[in-house]
């Protein structure tokens, strides 16, 4: 792949929207030349936990709103995935069974960093093994 690529998503942020929102990353990797599907998957589970936490907990109470997710693929194989939502971050206190969600994000991806300054923005950096052929 030469230079890098980019995805762009904008979604209300309705549970329903994760989905093809993930689907949307699969292609992108597929697109890219990511052949190795244990390494895809694992994205894949990562940006979606992320998704959830923002469809699910961002806007709690309040009207509905936006969800973004920008994906840049640079040349170093490297994958940065940002997930924005403008709603109110509250620090929610543990509950059996939940709240795993970042835990898993943070044991995939390579580095996560996570601002909460306005709205949530979750940042994820992985490395993508590519095809050095990817599909025309």
């Amino acid at each position: 792949m030469m230079g890098y690529s980019e995805l762009r998503l904008n979604c209300i942020a309705r549970p329903q929207a994760a989905r093809p929102m993930r689907h949307a990353v699969a292609a992108f990797l597929a697109a890219a030349g990511c052949t190795d599907s244990e390494a895809s998957d694992d994205i894949l589970t990562a940006v979606g936990e992320a998704l959830a936490n923002a469809v699910e907990h961002a806007y709690e109470g309040v009207e509905e709103n936006a969800v973004e997710l920008f994906a840049r693929l640079e040349k170093n194989h490297k994958l940065a995935v940002d997930v924005f939502d403008r709603g109110k971050f509250i620090k929610r206190p543990a509950r059996p069974g939940r709240g795993f969600g970042m835990r898993i994000v943070e044991a995939i991806a390579e580095t996560v960093t996570v601002n909460v300054e306005d709205g949530t923005h979750v940042r994820m950096i992985f490395s993508v093994p590519l095809d050095p052929q990817p599909p025309a």
